[in-house]
């Protein structure tokens, strides 16, 4: 999916939506204030799927893989396995 071209300003949203929910886990599993890591995690997926860049996929059928795509970097910037 490396070849599909995403948005610059798309990165720092799926990583920051993921970096979320990984928090969000953490503090599932650790004890921790789930509910502040709930409400962090809300806010960065919704910035991320307001972004208009989905729209306009979704229109034209592209929604998953390129949804994928931004997934894996954002993976790859959080130091993930893709």
């Amino acid at each position: 999916m490396a070849d599909l071209e995403l948005p610059s300003d798309l990165l720092p949203l799926h990583t920051a939506a993921l970096a979320a929910d990984r928090a969000m886990e953490k503090a599932r599993l650790e004890g921790g204030d789930v509910e502040a890591a709930r409400e962090a995690y809300l806010q960065a997926a919704s910035a991320l799927q307001a972004h208009p860049f989905w729209e306009e996929r979704r229109q034209a059928g592209q929604h998953q893989a390129f949804w994928q795509a931004s997934l894996d970097a954002a993976k790859k910037a959080l130091g993930e396995q893709a």
